[in-house]
């Protein structure tokens, strides 16, 4: 098995810690009293605390060290004869994760950034539209994903066959492409704290139904 390189994983880790180290650095300069909801004419019609604001950049903290350690860990390179073309699949992994990390602490920096300089914001609503565009753009990208032992819903069973590679991630595709449109308009709705956990809840069905899917489809295959 390859090792990791050491630079390119502090490189994620540093994209990760670039929007809670901004925060630090600004942190005192925040208003206490913080709008996050505007009605079409600019008026606040909410109005939120610092710790709020907190709570919402720890979410979004803790969403990107969670999708680090899932996309780090996760892949199944303990093949004692990889593929041919697993350099080239790891590197198109390195790649994608690479550019999540640098979606996030973009997006993160923005939110701060626009907080800080007290900007008609619609805190909430922005910030899970953001998260649910990720899911959305990871689903369209799982319907077209080819096998292969670095990218994607790497379960035995997928692994084991093509036909039901191509199902589970079909399924999967739809599911988180689905569930990104849907977090988006909820996002629109829904209050900071019930948001926080429902997208905690969402985040382990993605991660279990499609498990659980290319398992049934393998008993389904042998009677």
């Amino acid at each position: 098995m390859k090792k990791p390189d050491i630079r390119k994983e502090l490189l994620i880790l540093l994209l990760l810690l670039i929007p809670m180290a901004y925060l630090g650095i600004i942190w005192n300069g925040l208003p206490a009293v913080i709008p996050t909801n505007f009605n079409l004419h600019g008026e606040p019609q909410r109005m939120g605390n610092k710790s709020d604001f907190l709570l919402l950049m720890i979410f979004l903290f803790l969403t990107n060290l969670v999708l680090y350690f899932l996309f780090r860990y996760m892949p199944n390179t303990e093949e004692e004869e990889p593929p041919p073309d697993a350099a080239a699949h790891q590197r198109e992994y390195y790649r994608i994760r690479f550019m999540i990390h640098v979606y996030l602490a973009i997006f993160t920096c923005l939110v701060i950034f626009m907080v800080s300089r007290g900007l008609p914001f619609f805190m909430e609503r922005w910030t899970f539209a953001g998260v649910g565009l990720l899911i959305a753009l990871l689903g369209a990208y799982l319907r077209k994903l080819q096998p292969n032992y670095f990218v994607g819903v790497r379960t035995p069973w997928t692994l084991q066959s093509r036909d039901i590679w191509k199902k589970t991630h079909r399924m999967a595709g739809n599911l988180w492409l689905w569930t990104g449109i849907v977090t988006i308009v909820a996002g629109f709705f829904l209050p900071l704290v019930t948001g926080v956990f429902l997208l905690i809840f969402i985040g382990a069905i993605l991660a279990a139904l499609p498990y659980i899917y290319s398992f049934r489809l393998s008993n389904d295959d042998k009677g």
